[in-house]
């Protein structure tokens, strides 16, 4: 059978599904937040979502509700040591209904969002960076994986929280973004300096995997399209640093600026809940923020 890959370039079209990768090299950017919040957005707006949770701390797997695991249930651990297909650990996303049991008839599932998820209590988590820097280490086995998952299961965006480093884990996502692959890198950014001021290091980061010859020669060129601005102030929160910051932002990336998700407690609860934030509290300004941001890349309701 010839390749998605193989006929995508054959053909010379782009992939079915976007790709949006939340990265930025600084700690509780809202990575997880934004990430599963626009999938559900996405979701209930009919669009199929992906979500890959490539952080080790498996926050998003959490909040999407797939936090335990069944007997024999793989991970995406098992995908990088090469011991399982991504298509084989696919499971749809879930909320918790119930606070006190941990079983299936605990949770709802949601519609159109599926999540390969992160396994807080695999023996190897802490390893990922020491498997894919190994010798026989695949950068590319995400992309791979992708590929073969594609040829069936149809899926419209990917969307991807990676660790909060621009170590192995976050470059096997980055070079998902080729020339046949439409998406972003989208780095959500707290209104603080130590955080803005990541993300010249996330262009830098940008650059240099651009300028690899070995990611040339595939047309690999991730692109910083976005900006997100999160817990933006409001007239009721938000220090003088608070609104600098947001007021910086807009002057330096305006042409690029999503949105803003203004900040509320709401954002602080979906650990606990095993909610995301347009479930656990769909009429809270975030969650009709995130629809907003939703709009602005470019999915309006179906």
């Amino acid at each position: 059978m010839t390749s998605t890959l193989a006929k995508i370039r054959a053909q010379n079209v782009r992939r079915a599904y976007k790709v949006f990768i939340f990265a930025l090299k600084a700690g509780g950017t809202a990575k997880t937040s934004t990430t599963t919040a626009l999938a559900v957005q996405l979701g209930l707006r009919g669009y199929r979502v992906l979500v890959i949770d490539l952080d080790p701390q498996c926050n998003a797997t959490r909040v999407l509700g797939r936090r335990v695991f069944k007997p024999g249930q793989k991970s995406l651990t098992d995908v990088m040591a090469d011991k399982a297909q991504l298509k084989d650990i696919i499971v749809q996303a879930r909320y918790r209904t119930d606070p006190d049991g941990d079983g299936d008839d605990s949770f709802t599932e949601i519609p159109n969002v599926w999540i390969a998820p992160g396994d807080l209590d695999h023996p190897d988590i802490d390893d990922a960076e020491r498997i894919l820097n190994a010798e026989d280490g695949n950068v590319f086995w995400l992309k791979d994986g992708l590929d073969d998952l594609a040829e069936e299961f149809d899926v419209d965006v990917v969307l991807i929280d990676p660790p909060a480093t621009y170590g192995r884990l976050t470059v096997t996502a980055l070079v998902l973004l080729d020339e046949e692959t439409e998406g972003a890198v989208i780095p959500p950014v707290l209104c603080t300096y130590k955080e803005a001021d990541a993300l010249v290091r996330l262009e830098k980061k940008l650059k240099e995997i651009s300028e690899r010859r070995m990611y040339q020669r595939r047309g690999i060129r991730p692109q910083m399209k976005y900006v997100m601005a999160c817990a933006a102030p409001t007239a009721s929160f938000g220090t003088e640093e608070h609104w600098e910051t947001f007021n910086e932002l807009k002057e330096e990336y305006g042409d690029i600026l999503l949105p803003p998700v203004h900040w509320s407690g709401v954002a602080t609860k979906i650990y606990r809940n095993e909610c995301a934030v347009p479930i656990l509290s769909p009429n809270s300004r975030p969650s009709q923020d995130y629809a907003k941001v939703a709009t602005a890349l470019g999915f309006p309701q179906r």
